[in-house]
């Protein structure tokens, strides 16, 4: 068996897709989705380290019914609720803020995220871990030389600063999983970004391209991944599903390409249903999903 971290935030989403329809007050979040993408991976255990709310006690019991590691989790009182809105013209998060002075949200086409880091691991919860999903670090995530991290990187930082805040961030054992929106702020092409990504950091990327799979830079080459046979549903938590599994796989010894494999496989069953339903009832695999292609390029 492997041991995997996530650490990551929680959220209540509100889940709206045009013309598809509604799902109100869903459990989601990155560590959400990250741990339920890293257990599909056969031989997986989870560990989590994410605020856990008191008002919202389903996490805790999704969390115990699969057989994820929740001791590391600090109570909270409330996690952000959000209302994440899809149609043919894109995706928008909104936070749902019953303070704010008027019901016009302003132009943010990245979406919210809080700028302030997560609580530090509580003591232990780094311990023995074969890998690590960092999701959007201000800071270098601590782990063991030996565990492989996997490094969402954090979307407002990125937009202000760059490769300046990568460099900070990444270490020799991270692989980054950049989202598109992520590669969009720094090329107008997130595979031109992230080839550029793999050259400036000297670290293995892959990218999360949504229902497009994924695209893998590593010193060996290039490699697009992609579903051919992949249904769309709803798109939360498809990416942060991927990110799990994909570090799942590394820390089991899969090389990247295999990795991305396993990756784009599960978020194909994220993207299947809505929220959380389709990861909860899926049952680990112990190779590539069938369907999925690889072609390196020149």
């Amino acid at each position: 068996m492997t041991l995997v971290g996530i650490h990551g935030g929680l959220s209540v989403d509100h889940l709206v897709t045009e013309p598809a329809g509604a799902r109100f007050s869903c459990p989601g979040g990155p560590a959400l989705f990250a741990a339920l993408g890293a257990r599909l991976v056969s031989g997986t255990d989870v560990r989590v380290s994410c605020p856990l709310p008191e008002d919202a006690p389903e996490f805790a019991r999704l969390f115990d019914d699969l057989g994820v590691d929740r001791q590391y989790c600090p109570q909270v009182p409330t996690v952000p609720r959000l209302w994440i809105l899809n149609s043919a013209r894109g995706r928008r998060i909104v936070a749902q803020d019953t303070t704010a002075r008027t019901e016009l949200e302003g132009p943010d086409p990245v979406g919210p995220e809080p700028r302030d880091s997560l609580p530090a691991p509580a003591p232990g919860f780094k311990d023995g871990l074969d890998g690590l999903v960092a999701s959007s670090p201000t800071e270098r995530p601590a782990a063991d030389p030996k565990t492989r991290v996997g490094l969402d990187p954090h979307q407002t930082l990125v937009a202000e600063q760059g490769l300046d805040h990568l460099r900070r961030v990444v270490t020799v054992t991270t692989v980054l999983l950049p989202s598109r929106v992520q590669l969009s702020l720094l090329d107008s092409d997130p595979r031109r970004a992230a080839r550029s990504l793999a050259a400036a950091l000297d670290v293995p990327v892959i990218a999360r391209l949504d229902a497009e799979g994924s695209y893998v830079v590593t010193a060996d080459g290039i490699w697009s991944v992609h579903d051919r046979t992949v249904p769309v549903v709803e798109t939360t938590g498809a990416g942060d599903a991927c990110a799990g599994a994909v570090v799942a796989a590394l820390a089991a010894g899969a090389d990247p390409v295999e990795a991305a494999l396993f990756g784009t496989g599960i978020a194909r069953t994220a993207l299947a249903g809505w929220g959380h339903e389709a990861l909860a009832a899926a049952v680990p695999i112990a190779r590539p999903s069938p369907g999925i292609t690889t072609r390196k390029e020149h």
